[in-house]
């Protein structure tokens, strides 16, 4: 098998030629099709996140061994399974939920392995979809995605995910109500896409890059605000007096999150999703004053996933603009995230490789 591995931290991948592993008795062997590739890789790839004021969590201090396989996006065809393994069969086609977690923790047993405090995610703890073949710890994790183009259907177990999952977290939105976007990337774009399936239309696409607002603008967002003039709060104030109710941060910058306070009405909602990293500081007063609330948001869990693939499924929510490229494109596709230059997602495309 190959698979394209953080070697040395902050390096770039190389792609390298493995044995191909034998799945235990509660493994699946997936032969990869589709891998999506996540701007969450970049910050894997560099071994640390950002955590503002010069601090840093790092992955080798949290455990995480190299050659690190990334990727956790991935869509294949059952290859091999465990000999006690009954709920899938060699040849179907699955999505792969990555997020997963000890399985023995109260949160892995209600199906939040996306909040297990000793996880060990598909392309961070155990190798992921950037590869012809890769291991899944059980088959709970598998998700029937049938009907769907399945070069999209990969970007859901992430992107589809992450964003389903941040606008759940807003809870009911009035129809009256705004909702801003902020970070019209693959997230952002997918994000909206969402907002419009579960019914809302008065929403708001913010971004650096007049391209990326005209790509949201064209997958719904109702008005367009460009950051670059750094008055952001006061525009979204000119389209919704008062502030608007919610805002989805695919971004999570300072410059991004400090929209939070100044730009929300009172009782609204900011959802944090973005790892670009970085600090702020709020004036604490202004939370109980104004009955606002900043929620983070990790992924999502199993039933998300299934949620959000009924969506895509039924058509109520149109997928993401795709790049496919190759196994070996993926260093330059995590340079291009890097450097802005992607509308929509880039999916490595297995299917020819031998």
């Amino acid at each position: 098998m190959r698979s394209a591995d953080v070697v040395d931290w902050g390096r770039p991948l190389q792609v390298r030629l493995h044995d191909t592993p034998a799945p235990g008795p509660r493994e699946v062997r997936i032969r990869l099709s589709y891998c999506g590739v996540c701007h969450s890789d970049v910050h894997v790839r560099a071994g640390y996140f950002d955590m503002g004021g010069g601090k840093r969590v790092s992955f080798a201090e949290r455990g995480v061994a190299l050659p690190v396989t990334m990727g956790h996006e991935p869509l294949g065809i059952v290859d091999a399974i465990g000999s006690d393994v009954t709920e899938v069969s060699v040849g179907q086609t699955c999505l792969v939920y990555p997020w997963t977690g000890c399985g023995n923790c109260r949160f892995c047993e209600r199906g939040e392995d996306n909040l297990c405090a000793t996880p060990a995610y598909l392309g961070i703890g155990r190798p992921g979809g950037f590869a012809t073949h890769m291991l899944v710890p059980d088959p709970r994790y598998l998700i029937d995605s049938s009907g769907i183009d399945p070069a999209h259907a990969s970007t859901l177990a992430c992107s589809g995910l992450t964003a389903y999952a941040a606008v759940r977290k807003l809870g009911a939105i009035d129809p009256q109500d705004w909702v801003a976007v902020v970070g019209c990337g693959g997230l952002g774009l997918i994000g909206i896409s969402i907002l419009r399936g579960l019914g809302h239309e008065n929403i708001i696409a913010c971004d650096l890059d007049d391209a990326k607002l005209a790509a949201a603008e064209a997958r719904g967002a109702a008005r367009c605000v460009n950051l670059s003039a750094g008055n952001g709060a006061q525009q979204l104030h000119a389209i919704s007096p008062g502030g608007v109710f919610g805002i989805v941060d695919f971004v999570g910058a300072e410059s991004t999150a400090s929209l939070a306070v100044p730009g929300l009405r009172p009782g609204g909602r900011f959802v944090l999703v973005g790892l670009f990293g970085g600090g702020l500081a709020l004036p604490l007063p202004v939370f109980g004053m104004r009955e606002i609330a900043i929620l983070g948001s990790k992924v999502g869990t199993l039933q998300d996933l299934r949620e959000i693939v009924e969506l895509v499924r039924q058509g109520k929510v149109e997928p993401s603009p795709i790049q496919l490229r190759t196994l070996d494109q993926a260093e330059q596709s995590l340079e291009d995230l890097e450097a802005g230059h992607v509308t929509g997602r880039i999916v490595l495309d297995m299917t020819a490789e031998p």
